[in-house]
């Protein structure tokens, strides 16, 4: 138990720190857009980094396999669509006592299944709920 208690508070630390991070307009796609940008404003070409096949399969360009939104703690209802076919989306908000997620995946798609990446994140979920109230957090 007190190397999961270890492991969980770790990564919300990282969790943190990225956050506070991509708030402050120090994400990487915030980095990355703004290369982009100054290139076209400049007209120059665009940079390798964009036409590179791994910048694609790594997410770049739209192309996220998991597209996730946290709409904070309102009372809004929705839904993403997945970017690629291949991937999901990830909509959730947090409420008082409850989290509430959509998890969407295109019917054509024989490499996804929306019900168990639901039924596997509510599982993570409990397990998460179970250490912080056993571990004495």
């Amino acid at each position: 138990v007190k190397a999961r208690r270890r492991a969980m508070l770790s990564a919300f630390d990282k969790h943190n720190n990225l956050m506070s991070e991509a708030q402050e307009g120090k994400g990487f796609d915030r980095h990355l857009l703004g290369l982009y940008l100054i290139a076209k404003e400049e007209g120059r070409p665009t940079p390798e980094l964009f036409t590179d096949p791994l910048y694609s399969r790594s997410g770049g360009g739209g192309n996220f396999v998991l597209s996730s939104s946290l709409v904070g703690y309102t009372t809004v209802l929705g839904a993403v669509a997945p970017m690629v076919l291949h991937g999901y989306g990830f909509f959730y908000r947090i409420r008082d006592y409850r989290i509430v997620i959509s998890i969407s995946a295109w019917k054509s798609s024989r490499q996804t299944d929306a019900a168990a990446l639901f039924n596997n994140f509510s599982s993570s979920l409990h397990e998460l709920l179970h250490l912080a109230t056993t571990s004495q957090l």
